[in-house]
């Protein structure tokens, strides 16, 4: 047929327009394309995808079929919005277990469909304007500022060091009377971030400054929006979870956190059950029964096969699965870190918890962009065949281009077969 001529960018949205494509996104794909028909030791090694080689627990698999046999009606009607209550129930739950506060299956959570990114999603569509900003670290998730603008609203982005993240200060700077949101939360990916006790409440100090300051004019509260995804891989002690967090005031009263936190996170990369799409956030009743509002108008409920999937992770006797798993992650992030730490020019970030790398090849640069390479990712692909995500994609601007975010989840064999390519890869161009 022949196309009608159209005005320049069709119609799309400009919100839709100012995105740029996920970098992501179809990359096993086209790896797998370029590996086809090449033997094994000339295969490109993926460490750009963010998962672990780590297999689902057949229980859960399990207890899904169960489910379905004795309950089929269920699984092909209609759910309640929020969730099913036994899976409120048990989200509330694992929650307690893992961070010691307690929260309402009723009034206090709701569980959304797209993995943790439609809780993320769900909870700027409940709390954002036209005009709003939202402040956000980096490095950090790239799609972040994709979603606050698809909002119309303004990301606000504050350059942060890998080992402090943001800081007191870097927050009250950022703040304007526009700021709506910040974004906080723990294994902060690429760099492995995770904030301490007193550093959240450091932060929270300055959010409860400013919040006691608007509701005393009857403005808008600052929210925080604190995600993580990663929160099983978190080694080490465990900081206080950012909405249990009171702080002092001027007068000698407390200010608690809780009233301006919405905390999400999910299944994926706890258990292996990222195509199960399925978050979940928790925060206070008027932020829950409002998003409740907004989910029903975007995507009614989350999969009824996924809710119950979640529902047999969460269960006490699943805890354990977490933690191998996260064991397992870390001990391949140390064998990567050794193969690297061999190379003395290279600059690590410390990765406080989870399994990503973030390391710096800027010292490389110059040799490996006069044999035509601009970034470290470009050479790492194409002399070491190893797959990974340029640091570029984790901050507006091309500063980190030199840098690359590799991801430790895959089996302890891979892993150390990809370093030890990298330092070939490195040593072939210092000659």
């Amino acid at each position: 047929m022949t196309w009608p001529t159209v005005q320049k960018n069709h119609g799309i949205s400009d919100a839709v327009l100012s995105i740029s494509e996920s970098v992501t996104h179809g990359t096993a794909a086209k790896i797998a394309a370029l590996n086809q028909g090449l033997a094994d030791d000339d295969q490109i090694i993926d460490l750009s995808i963010g998962a672990l080689d780590t297999p689902t627990d057949p229980r859960i698999d399990r207890g899904v079929i169960e489910f379905v046999e004795k309950h089929s009606a269920t699984i092909h009607a209609f759910a309640p919005v929020k969730g099913f209550p036994f899976l409120l129930t048990s989200v509330a739950a694992r929650v307690a277990r893992l961070h010691g506060i307690a929260y309402d299956p009723d009034s206090e959570i709701m569980v959304t469909p797209g993995g943790v990114k439609g809780a993320i999603s769900v909870t700027f569509h409940t709390l954002l304007n036209p005009g709003d900003e939202v402040v956000i670290p980096v490095p950090n998730w790239p799609h972040y500022s994709d979603m606050v603008r698809l909002h119309e609203a303004i990301p606000k982005t504050v350059l942060v060091t890998a080992h402090d993240g943001l800081t007191a200060p870097d927050l009250e700077a950022a703040l304007t009377e526009r700021t709506k949101i910040v974004v906080l939360g723990d294994c902060i990916n690429p760099t492995g971030k995770v904030y301490s006790t007193e550093e959240l409440s450091a932060l929270a100090a300055v959010v409860a400054r400013h919040n006691v300051r608007r509701e005393s004019r009857g403005e808008s509260p600052l929210y925080i929006l604190f995600d993580s995804p990663y929160e099983a891989h978190i080694v080490g002690v465990r900081a206080t979870t950012f909405s249990a967090i009171d702080v002092p005031l001027a007068d000698g009263s407390r200010c608690s956190m809780r009233p301006w936190t919405v905390a999400v996170t999910g299944p994926g990369k706890t258990y292996g059950m990222h195509g199960d799409r399925i978050g979940y956030l928790c925060g206070p009743p008027h932020v829950v029964d409002a998003a409740a509002r907004a989910q029903v108008n975007l995507t009614s409920f989350a999969s009824t096969y996924g809710q119950i999937a979640t529902h047999i992770a969460l269960q006490p006797d699943l805890d354990e699965v977490a933690t191998t798993r996260a064991q397992a992650a870390r001990s391949h992030l140390k064998t990567m870190l050794r193969e690297l730490d061999a190379i003395r020019s290279l600059k690590i970030s410390p990765a406080q918890g989870g399994y990503f790398l973030f390391v710096d090849f800027s010292s490389y640069a110059d040799a490996y962009q006069k044999h035509g390479y601009d970034t470290a990712d470009q050479f790492l692909l194409a002399e070491a065949k190893v797959a990974t995500i340029c640091g570029s994609h984790f901050a507006e601007g091309d500063f980190l281009r030199h840098s690359v975010r590799i991801n430790c989840g895959r089996t302890g064999v891979l892993v150390s077969k990809a370093g030890t390519r990298i330092r070939q890869a490195l040593a072939r161009l210092e000659t």
